[in-house]
């Protein structure tokens, strides 16, 4: 018990200086993160503020719309009136003073679908999807401390994909393996020049928050594409295209 005693403030000590030397250790390298993020953080608000070379990534959401396009998912003589599809994308930009250059992947889905001619035991459904990869050229024309306004130019191709489903494609039986596609498809690609303009909030160093609105002209054939169901494409010639989105948007200096 004596030498319990007397051992227990030499034990004490030990563990206070193995405490004091963890945290010599431990506190340099955390003072060096934090100096390496927030020396990042002040690049990023320089970069924006005085127009220096940064890159941007953007991520958005919104919806995509035809508003005059004849949608003919039937047959070319049963047609629809426009459409609007949930899209997402993601955009990087190479931004050298109030120019920036970049490029976008989107998707977009039909927020309907739709019944197809066959016979009624098959119940056939129609959806369509859409894809674009375009290039963008912006130019940033109005800055203040916290906001900045844009206008572009776009350019790109679109992938229209038209998918034609029965009843067992939808809900196949428990023990059925199927191999391949579990639809009928179609893809109808165009060429697809724009104009887009938006707006980023700075809501910290390297993060904003912003809008974007776009309008494409689609050159599509002229011709719908066939499928040897007897199914068409169903969008064909020119059509018009708007998209509203919401982003967030990481930006790193150079």
């Amino acid at each position: 018990m004596a030498l319990t005693r007397a051992t227990r403030p030499l034990l004490v000590a030990l563990a206070t200086t193995a405490a004091a030397l963890a945290a010599l250790v431990t506190c340099p390298s955390r003072a060096h993160a934090q100096g390496q993020e927030s020396a990042a953080a002040r690049r990023a608000s320089a970069a924006l503020e005085q127009d220096y070379t940064h890159t941007l990534v953007s991520v958005n959401a919104g919806l995509l719309s035809l508003p005059a396009a004849n949608v003919c998912p039937r047959s070319r003589t049963s047609c629809e009136k426009g459409e609007t599809s949930f899209s997402l994308g993601v955009y990087n930009q190479y931004r050298i003073g109030r120019f920036g250059l970049g490029a976008s992947i989107s998707w977009a889905q039909s927020l309907l679908s739709g019944t197809a001619p066959g016979a009624a035991e098959l119940d056939r459904e129609h959806d369509r999807s859409y894809f674009l990869v375009e290039g963008q050229l912006r130019y940033y024309g109005i800055q203040s401390d916290k906001w900045v306004w844009w206008g572009g130019v776009t350019l790109g191709a679109v992938i229209i994909r038209d998918a034609w489903t029965v009843v067992t494609d939808r809900e196949p039986a428990a023990d059925t393996a199927f191999v391949g596609p579990r639809a009928a498809t179609l893809s109808t690609e165009g060429l697809a020049p724009g104009l887009a303009i938006g707006g980023e909030w700075t809501v910290a160093p390297n993060w904003s928050l912003g809008t974007t609105l776009r309008y494409a002209s689609w050159f599509l054939p002229t011709e719908p594409v066939q499928a040897p169901t007897g199914d068409s494409a169903s969008l064909s010639g020119r059509v018009d295209m708007l998209e509203f989105g919401l982003l967030v948007a990481y930006r790193l200096a150079l």
